[in-house]
């Protein structure tokens, strides 16, 4: 059986939203900012009280980040900056003491490259993995440490801009040393994770 043609132009003109709205690549670029909550694990265990071990950590906090960045099709690619200040907490799973007479703060630069995977309605879901260099500043003492940290990015549009929502898992070197502590075992590297919240604008 034959279409008339009216019909099937009439399929073709109602086929063309939804082609409009299947995924596409996209290029600029950006600039953003956001907040995350950061967790870290234990890098050193500290015996200075003999039989009561401690495990010692930098205390969770919130983190500050800003990016610039360029999209290219699938891809994309954002230098970040970031700043994260608190104290260091020592534990154990009975009690946490933190020790708020010295600062412990890191202040970060990274290059993420990251990739669309997926869609999600009107957004888009990315992996990204991301080169770290951090400076922590251990009571006004200067410590350069390399990492990686791993993303995974909800990207929602807002009208011009983008509400991006992003979970990571990172792992860098110890900012810790142990003449910081005196008496511990089990040194070992940094391991953080954090969620996030942020917008992100065309330029």
């Amino acid at each position: 059986m034959r279409l008339p043609h009216s019909i099937l132009l009439s399929l073709l003109m109602a086929a063309r939203p939804t082609a409009a709205q299947s995924p596409t690549g996209t290029f600029g670029w950006h600039l953003g900012g956001g907040i995350e909550a950061v967790r870290f694990g234990h890098v050193a265990v500290s015996q200075a009280v003999p039989g009561v071990p401690a495990e010692v950590r930098p205390t969770p906090r919130p983190a500050l980040h800003l990016t610039v960045g360029r999209a290219m099709g699938h891809w994309r690619v954002d230098l970040e900056t970031g700043w994260a200040g608190g104290y260091l907490e020592a534990g154990n799973d009975v009690l946490a003491v933190q020790d708020k007479g010295a600062q412990v703060a890191r202040y970060r630069l990274g290059l993420a490259i990251a990739r669309r995977v997926a869609t999600t309605g009107s957004g888009t879901i990315e992996l990204a993995l991301m080169p770290t260099l951090d400076l922590w500043s251990v009571d006004g003492d200067g410590r350069v440490r390399a990492g990686a940290e791993g993303q995974m990015v909800l990207r929602v549009p807002l009208g011009a801009v983008e509400l991006v929502n992003r979970l990571s898992a990172g792992l860098s070197g110890n900012p810790i040393q142990a003449e910081d502590l005196g008496d511990v075992s089990d040194l070992r590297g940094l391991r953080a994770l954090s969620v996030g919240i942020g917008l992100r604008f065309p330029i």
